[in-house]
């Protein structure tokens, strides 16, 4: 069994990860209800193989992005468990 995509949502917004089988390619999009001064909608194109850094540097993004506030450690890693999910 392969997760091919995944939709987490927060009080503020949400995101979908995903990575079809045979791809090389993760592509996360995220969007906020009622933006103030962030873009509604980002999208991520990365190579499955991105490193822990950089996942954890977007994770940071989506977490604030979806739950409306800079969380705590453990609120990223949350996130950063599933982005892990979709990289090689």
């Amino acid at each position: 069994m392969r997760t091919t995509r995944i939709e987490l949502e927060g009080s503020h917004g949400s995101v979908a990860i995903e990575r079809p089988a045979g791809s090389s390619t993760i592509r996360i999009d995220s969007v906020i209800r009622n933006p103030r001064k962030e873009k509604a909608w980002m999208t991520w194109q990365l190579p499955a193989t991105t490193g822990e850094a950089e996942l954890f540097e977007i994770a940071t993004i989506i977490q604030r992005r979806c739950d409306g506030a800079a969380g705590t450690n453990s609120m990223i890693h949350d996130y950063f468990r599933e982005l892990e999910r979709f990289a090689n």
